[in-house]
């Protein structure tokens, strides 16, 4: 779907350019107006829309409405948003809780841990064990 409405999207835009290209200018923009032009054209009524005019507010409006939906689709609006930290929280073991404020007990750096060899060449016994 996604795909199809982008080519669609494309071939709006190219639509678009190829038609505003073909206009013809209405009096001279704003020169007709500024100096010396009349003041109908300026502020009086146009005439009947013609095809072009008519193709490029269509174009126009197409243009508009697949890019909403494009940006909408790619913004992934309807999705489940994900937040890592939730998910590293459901991904993470279920530990004692703590009190607030407390950090959980963590060995120092110079401490050992349970099971590896000391420095004077003895394994140290794992805790709660007895000597």
């Amino acid at each position: 779907m996604y795909n199809f409405l982008l080519v669609l999207h494309l071939l709006v835009c190219f639509a678009l350019i190829a038609v505003v290209l073909v206009q013809s200018g209405k009096g001279g923009g704003l020169t007709g107006g500024a100096f010396g032009g009349s003041a109908q054209t300026v502020f009086g009524g146009r005439g009947a829309t013609d095809f072009i005019t008519r193709a490029t507010m269509v174009l126009g409006v197409a243009f508009f409405l697949t890019s909403l939906v494009l940006s909408l689709m790619s913004s992934g609006l309807g999705q489940r948003s994900r937040s890592l930290i939730q998910d590293e929280a459901r991904r993470a073991p279920a530990a004692a809780p703590t009190a607030p404020g407390t950090r959980p007990a963590t060995p120092s750096p110079g401490t050992p841990s349970p099971g590896t060899p000391s420095p004077s060449g003895g394994a140290n016994p794992p805790a709660g064990s007895n000597p």
